[in-house]
């Protein structure tokens, strides 16, 4: 739903626009408060121009009021009371709207801009960016500071405000004399030395990135529940305390030298400005002396001084906001271009058609051709040189040691990355020229690191496939297949339970009830190419992972009609016999394949680790 406002954003601000890349931010920003709350956003900017004029034109009524009653005549005085009274009553009307007004703004920006985030990195279709330091860096920035960008708008107006807040002051100013026009010059050092500060600080919250997400780290084990047992069985409270301050000492360190030498530019710009503001209030008052100025205007000049210098610090603030904004916005912005090119490095060979539809059923099955895969940031591949063939209708199981390479060549299946060199063909067509959305439709999967969703029992299970999400007999028939109704039958209120004891109402589970409902999750889908089933039953003991195996094996081979291959990987050899055909990796690369029977044969690896398995057993 959110992908197209985010496809139409970059357009809108894209490269191809040919704005500079700030400019481009500024924009992008901008637009989410205008998109998520456009009459409010509007109206921020009305409310604050009254807000500006009427204090101006308050203060002007002060130099009337000033003469009129130097002059000693009554009526006018009432009139420039009563006009000051007005000026001031609409001042305070206008700052009341403008409050109300930005925090709706805000609030809605927020709430857009945090759909748009989910949206866009749920919406990479692969996992390759979560392990490169780069992407992670500025994630956990946009992650920390991404209220800041709901404040664009806030900002914007705060700054377009208070410049015409100053080109009004200058304006009445230059009335009295063109020398104080002069003023906002001075003013331009504060605003200097604002945005030298807000440049150190930035390049202090992007040198301790990597710390604050240690920090982040140790916190989170020191307090999660998940680590909460080997905490306390090892001690570990007191080093991860020792090592969470040394890295806070480390930010603070860094980000304090930064606040020094900022707050060192403000002082002198704020002296510089002091010195202009001297000089005008003493131009002011020669004139005065002099008979040239009347004390309206002595008066106007050391209000207008005063509320530039005001107004001067203000638009110091805000311009430091709007820069910090802006640099915020730029980090979206390069996650939408990461998003991007993260789509169009997905080549396919130029051989093949442009696009394939997928077989209903498959005939001759999936074959994997001289497939080479290394992770970024590392050497050594994790897959080398592997070819094998997953026939239709067919079992297969893949076992080897841990780091053999067989999780990685499941990721590859599921086109969370795409392989260095080789291919993968799904009855002869190469599995890059289908739809990545498609393909992943036709899979049903178990990871080893299984996700708990804390929802509803049923759509703990449901969320497999969306479209039978709230059908009962869908889910139910999914929780027998996976050995998982007894799960189901003993929470308090069946499929309507709240997972998760975190939760009003919430209940926890074991560890192998989770997994059963991830592998009905998997199993909710009734017509996959592909099963994968990852390590699907390490909470399970082997009895009960037997059992279940078999079923599988049942039902796989019932099935043999649609051609889907169901691909294992276990460590329990006692499952994996059971498979048609069974392919032994090691240091990525396939070293043996066959039946279990002809594997024992050859006196290989395979049988090697069998007998070490087999042995504990005896």
């Amino acid at each position: 739903m959110w992908r197209p406002v985010v496809v139409r954003l970059h357009g809108v601000f894209g490269r191809q626009s040919g704005l500079p890349a700030r400019l481009r931010a500024f924009r992008m920003a901008l637009a989410f408060g205008f998109q998520a709350s456009p009459w409010d956003a509007t109206l921020v900017f009305v409310a604050n121009a009254v807000r500006v004029l009427a204090g101006l034109a308050a203060v002007v009524g002060l130099k009337l009021l000033a003469d009129a009653a130097f002059r000693r005549e009554p009526r006018d005085v009432v009139v420039a009371a009563a006009a000051i009274a007005l000026a001031l009553g609409v001042q305070h009307v206008g700052a009341q709207a403008y409050l109300r007004l930005t925090i709706a703004v805000i609030e809605k920006a927020g709430v857009a801009i945090d759909r748009h985030l989910m949206a866009l990195t749920a919406g990479i279709v692969g996992l390759e960016h979560h392990e490169r330091p780069e992407y992670l860096d500025q994630m956990d920035l946009i992650h920390w500071e991404r209220d800041g960008l709901g404040y664009m708008t806030n900002a914007t107006v705060l700054a377009f405000m208070t410049a015409l807040d100053l080109v009004g002051s200058a304006f009445l100013l230059a009335r009295l004399h063109p020398a104080l026009l002069l003023l906002p010059v001075f003013a331009g050092a504060p605003l200097w030395a604002g945005r030298r500060a807000e440049d150190l600080e930035q390049q202090a919250r992007e040198a301790t990135t990597e710390t604050q997400r240690l920090k982040q780290d140790l916190f989170d084990l020191a307090t999660s529940a998940a680590a909460g047992k080997e905490v306390r069985v090892f001690g570990l409270a007191p080093v991860l305390l020792a090592r969470h301050a040394g890295a806070r000492r480390q930010i603070i360190g860094v980000r304090r030298r930064a606040a020094w030498r900022g707050a060192v530019y403000g002082a002198a710009g704020s002296l510089v400005f002091a010195v202009g503001y001297v000089g005008a209030v003493a131009l002011v008052l020669l004139r005065a002396a002099q008979g040239l100025a009347t004390p309206g205007d002595v008066l106007l000049a050391v209000t207008l001084a005063a509320q530039m210098n005001g107004a001067v610090q203000g638009l110091a603030s805000t311009t430091t906001q709007l820069v910090r904004t802006v640099k915020l916005a730029s980090r979206y912005l390069w996650l939408v271009d990461y998003a991007e090119r993260a789509s169009r490095a997905r080549p396919a060979p130029v051989t093949k058609p442009a696009s394939a539809s997928l077989p209903a059923n498959l005939a001759a099955g999936i074959t994997i051709e001289r497939l080479s895969f290394r992770y970024p940031g590392t050497a050594v591949p994790a897959l080398a040189d592997v070819s094998l063939c997953l026939p239709a209708g067919s079992i297969v199981a893949l076992v080897g040691e841990n780091g053999a390479g067989k999780t990685t060549l499941v990721k590859l299946l599921c086109r969370l990355y795409e392989p260095e060199s080789g291919s993968i063909l799904v009855d002869g067509t190469d599995l890059r020229r289908f739809d990545v959305q498609a393909w992943r439709v036709r899979l049903c999967a178990v990871f080893q690191d299984f996700c708990r969703f804390e929802f509803r029992a049923r759509d703990a299970v449901g969320i497999g496939d969306l479209q039978q999400l709230e059908v009962t007999s869908a889910v139910e028939h999914a929780l027998a297949r996976a050995g998982a109704a007894d799960v189901v039958s003993a929470l308090p209120d069946g499929l309507e339970t709240q997972l998760g004891s975190a939760w009003p109402g919430g209940v926890d589970v074991s560890g192998g009830q989770w997994q059963k409902l991830a592998l009905a999750r998997a199993l909710i889908r009734r017509t996959p190419l592909l099963l994968i089933l990852d390590e699907p039953t390490t909470a399970l003991d082997p009895h009960a992972e037997h059992a279940l195996f078999e079923r599988f094996a049942a039902a796989a081979r019932n099935g043999k009609s649609q051609g889907a291959v169901t691909l294992l990987i276990s460590h329990r050899f006692s499952t994996v016999r059971l498979a048609d055909h069974i392919v032994v990796l090691d240091q990525g690369r396939v070293v043996e394949q066959g039946s279990h029977a002809n594997l024992i044969r050859r006196r290989g690896l395979y049988a090697e680790l069998y007998g070490v398995q087999a042995s504990a057993y005896r």
